[in-house]
């Protein structure tokens, strides 16, 4: 009789649960992304994943489990464009100005991911909290080195934030036109009274 590999067999399972809830965390983005998450039912989320209703319940709890799984998931992919570069840069109004940037340029490539990002905006905490915590240190540095003339660190990532979206959301609706990255920074930096780039 072969004698069983417990540890390997417990390894084997790790790896398929991990699979399942990939494939479910993959269903709520792809949902997500064509709509908003009240509008999303579990129904919905097992069918594009292929799973049972019971297989959901046991990787979330409800939808709004699923939407902060996929918000973590859009914060980590923030991170990836980010992260390596930003680093670097050693002035915060550089620093928002290259993430804006980036964000920017990610939505113009990518409109399953300016869907996303819109549709989970509102939706999704994670997202918010992750976006704004780099956001409101470089703008809490550029408050206190005078570099911008914005004096509220939550009113000044309220504007960039909102700009950002709103001309995503425009990217989404119309295209983007020549110089429209370039114009949209340009146009946040000045909304915060950002100074000497």
């Amino acid at each position: 009789m072969a004698k069983i590999d417990r540890a390997r067999r417990a390894e084997i399972g790790r790896e398929k649960r991990e699979r399942t809830r990939t494939l479910i965390v993959d269903a709520g983005t792809m949902l997500m992304a064509e709509r908003p998450r009240e509008a999303i039912r579990v129904d919905a989320v097992v069918e594009a994943a292929g799973v049972a209703k019971g297989t959901f319940y046991y990787h979330f709890q409800s939808i709004d489990e699923l939407a902060a799984a996929v918000g973590a998931r859009l914060s980590k992919s923030f991170d990836k464009l980010l992260t390596p570069v930003r680093v670097e840069i050693g002035g915060p109004v550089e620093r928002l100005s290259f993430g804006f940037t980036q964000f920017l340029e990610k939505a113009i490539s990518d409109a399953d991911w300016a869907r996303l990002v819109v549709q989970t905006s509102q939706s999704a905490p994670e997202f918010n909290l992750s976006v704004r915590a780099s956001l409101k240190a470089d703008l809490a540095e550029a408050i206190l080195h005078g570099r911008v003339s914005v004096r509220d660190v939550e009113m000044g990532a309220d504007i960039v934030l909102g700009i950002w979206l709103q001309v995503t959301r425009g990217i989404l609706e119309r295209g983007a036109r020549t110089e429209l990255t370039r114009q949209a920074v340009e146009a946040a930096l000045r909304s915060i009274g950002a100074t000497g780039r």
